[in-house]
């Protein structure tokens, strides 16, 4: 092997030694002379050089930092990006645009049913952020999705002065705080929609609640604040939270019931709050219909769209009782003596007479007297009945004559 090597350049044998040994790291031609037979004795360059199979076999991506920028007062500068859903919801909707603030971390969100819905969504959302806190988005930063990048989009934010910030195609990393916020709350929406047992059309409504919850929840990056608070100065109220997709009696008004006999209530699921009202949103089974109202009795620890887990009998009411057996035999030696009558007449001449089984005792007629009727007539096989004067019964015996006497020398 050394002579192969004859007369070439140390750079040349590390290559032809780094290839043959199908592309190791620089570590490992350093070392292993000590180690290979035969192996030619170089003195390996300090520089780098690029090898073609290396760079594209083993390239791995870099890592993304955390970032530490932020921002300094409310809509400085907000993050978007869009959710796509395999299923469509309740009202056909199949995509959900995020907005969330840097400074206070608070989220809204939007449902839509397509992509370019996102122009309008945002459209929206900067007229509310004008009307009703009377600020102005100043940075917009987005993903290079296609609805983000559309001339009329691009043109909507910079007639309001606003500069874009958009991540590099395929590098979502750079719009990690989108990303996290939408991890976050999809993480609180499936985890109430599966322990309610809902559908998965159902999921607009899990969504919608879990942006309700998360911004009035304490978080650490706001030192234990809420967005909430950030952002309207107050604490807020969690006096009107409810398990989701729990089991709720809503009173039904007069108006609407089917008579006078119908029930007052109903048991409806609980979906969240009212939208921009102070009550709470039903669905109405079985034929899913959203039903709003405010009067309700909450059961939270039912679930009615989960299935029933088999009751276990608490009671012996539930319990299945063995028929009545009306044939119980006894042992013999529990049995008293049958009864007997003898008669002796004039000459030594004895007759016995069998009376039957002995009779019961009189606690034992009472109690039978005092127990309900059972139907005997079903269970018991008719008795043989024999004609008056036949058969070995006591009534015949007792109506015979006597024999006559022997007679007397």
């Amino acid at each position: 092997m050394r002579q192969n090597f004859i007369a070439q350049s140390p750079l040349y044998i590390k290559w032809i030694i780094h290839r043959r040994l199908a592309h190791p790291s620089k570590d490992v031609i350093e070392k292993a002379w000590k180690h290979l037979k035969d192996f030619p004795q170089i003195e390996i360059p300090k520089e780098d050089h690029i090898c073609p199979g290396c760079a594209q076999g083993k390239m791995t991506n870099r890592p993304f930092y955390a970032s530490t920028r932020r921002a300094t007062r409310q809509f400085e500068l907000i993050h978007s990006d869009l959710k796509l859903f395999p299923t469509e919801s309740y009202h056909r909707y199949k995509y959900v645009i995020v907005f969330f603030d840097d400074y206070t971390s608070h989220a809204w969100t939007v449902n839509m049913r397509t992509k370019d819905a996102a122009l309008t969504a945002t459209s929206h959302f900067l007229a509310m952020v004008e009307t009703k806190f009377g600020s102005r988005v100043t940075q917009w930063m987005s993903n290079a999705g296609g609805e983000y990048k559309s001339k009329a989009f691009n043109k909507m934010l910079l007639d309001r002065g606003i500069e874009i910030l958009q991540s590099i195609p395929y590098a979502h990393q750079q719009n990690g705080r989108a990303e996290w916020i939408i991890r976050t709350l999809m993480e609180k929406a499936e985890s109430m929609r599966h322990l309610a047992c809902l559908p998965q059309s159902w999921w607009e409504f899990s969504v919608e609640h879990a942006v309700h919850v998360y911004n009035q929840t304490p978080l650490r990056r706001l030192n234990w604040q809420t967005p909430f608070q950030l952002l309207w100065g107050e604490r807020p109220t969690i006096d009107h939270l409810r398990v989701f997709g729990c089991g709720t009696y809503v009173f039904i008004p007069a108006e609407t019931r089917a008579n006078k006999l119908a029930p007052k209530s109903e048991l409806m699921t609980y979906l969240g709050n009212a939208p921009g009202a102070n009550g709470f949103v039903f669905m109405h089974g079985p034929n899913n219909i959203l039903y709003y109202a405010t009067h309700c009795i909450f059961d939270e620890s039912m679930f009615p769209k989960c299935p029933k887990p088999a009751k276990t009998p608490s009671t012996q009411l539930h319990q299945e009782v063995a028929p009545p057996q009306h044939y119980h035999p006894v042992d013999e030696e529990e049995c008293p003596p049958p009864r007997h009558s003898s008669k002796t007449y004039p000459g030594g001449i004895e007759e016995h007479e069998d009376l039957g089984p002995p009779l019961p005792s009189t606690s034992e007629s009472t109690t039978r007297e005092r127990s309900p009727a059972l139907p005997f007539a079903e269970h018991s096989p008719p008795r043989e009945q024999t004609p008056p004067g036949q058969g070995p019964t006591s009534l015949s015996r007792r109506e015979e004559t006597p024999p006559p006497l022997p007679a007397t020398r």
